[in-house]
């Protein structure tokens, strides 16, 4: 047990340490540098929002997941945040998975494959643990991540007009499933950086593109004795490209919905690097989101996500997609 605890603890007072300083900094009210993002994907612009989504999931071991998630940003103040994301509605069905059809028969397939590389996707536990039809219905795991946006770490460049920002951030998985397989059964911690620069362009629409990277490094502080310890890099890398401006720039008065013309059109690609330190395995995710600015503050988009050379073994993404909705709190 001691041998255990005491990377932990030195790995959680390193990140302790390293945020006291910046802390008074960080809950600052002055607003500092202010985004051109009207699409609430600037990790920047500390502003609260409400982002529902569901997604679908197929894996490339045939595990399919529907979920329909409660996302959304808590803005402290303008330096100091915290997201929420908890799947209230999520099924996990294996019924098509090769190993359950062997423990149906009796032939072995004791232990259910993993879910994807994301804290609390769950999987991992033994087949008994699932109903006789192989799906499973009920609440996810819970996820908060706060972030700080430190006055030092603002690197401003073009004369102020471009800006290189550098957040710390933390983000916990806490074990709220209701059913031991839609939840990872752990108490992850997960602390990171965040880094976002804007592209050194003036005029838009590449004046406008911004590169955002979260890196997570995940493990867990308490986990069930039947599942096993986590130790993973977890990427999430973002291209945002504005297309086209929304109504309200050249019109502040428009208050009405566009939904049907091409005002408000944004593209933002993920890219998810993830690499599990336990299993020596490193896998890749891409989404292309195409989303619209339908007025000032309510956005919606589809998400579609491809898998690139996913491993059957290891509950890689073969396939998802996802649609939301962001509204903005003014």
């Amino acid at each position: 047990m001691r041998k255990r605890i005491t990377p932990l603890l030195t790995i959680c007072l390193l990140i302790a340490f390293a945020t006291l300083p910046v802390i008074p900094f960080a809950f600052a009210q002055d607003e500092g540098f202010t985004s051109d993002d009207q699409s609430g994907n600037d990790p920047r612009e500390f502003t609260s929002k409400f982002m529902p989504y569901y997604r679908y999931t197929e894996l490339e071991n045939d595990v399919e997941v529907n979920e329909f998630t409660l996302f959304g940003f808590f803005a402290f103040n303008p330096r100091f945040g915290m997201t929420y994301e908890l799947p209230i509605g999520k099924e996990v069905d294996y019924s098509d998975v090769d190993e359950f059809k062997e423990f149906k028969a009796g032939g072995g397939g004791d232990e259910l494959p993993p879910i994807g590389s994301d804290p609390g996707a769950g999987g991992d536990i033994a087949f008994n643990d699932i109903e006789d039809d192989g799906d499973v219905v009920g609440m996810g795991d819970l996820g908060m991540r706060f972030f700080l946006r430190p006055r030092q770490l603002e690197f401003p460049f073009m004369e102020g007009k471009k800006n290189f920002s550098i957040m710390p951030l933390v983000e916990w998985t806490i074990p709220t499933a209701t059913k031991d397989v839609l939840g990872g059964e752990a108490l992850i911690a997960s602390p990171g950086v965040v880094l976002v620069f804007d592209l050194p362009i003036e005029k838009p629409p590449l004046g406008l593109a911004f590169f955002a990277m979260m890196n997570f490094y995940d493990f867990d502080l308490w986990k069930d004795s039947k599942v096993g310890h986590t130790s993973r890099f977890r990427g999430r890398w973002f291209y945002m490209q504005p297309l086209s401006a929304p109504a309200f720039v050249d019109n502040p008065a428009d208050k009405s919905f566009h939904i049907f013309d091409l005002s408000g059109l944004y593209a933002m690609t993920e890219f998810q690097p993830v690499y599990d330190f336990k299993e020596n395995e490193f896998s890749f995710w891409v989404g292309p989101e195409i989303g619209k600015i339908l007025r000032e503050g309510n956005i919606v988009y589809a998400k579609p996500g491809f898998g690139i050379d996913p491993d059957e073994q290891d509950g890689d993404r073969k396939w998802t997609f996802e649609l939301g909705w962001r509204y903005f709190f003014k």
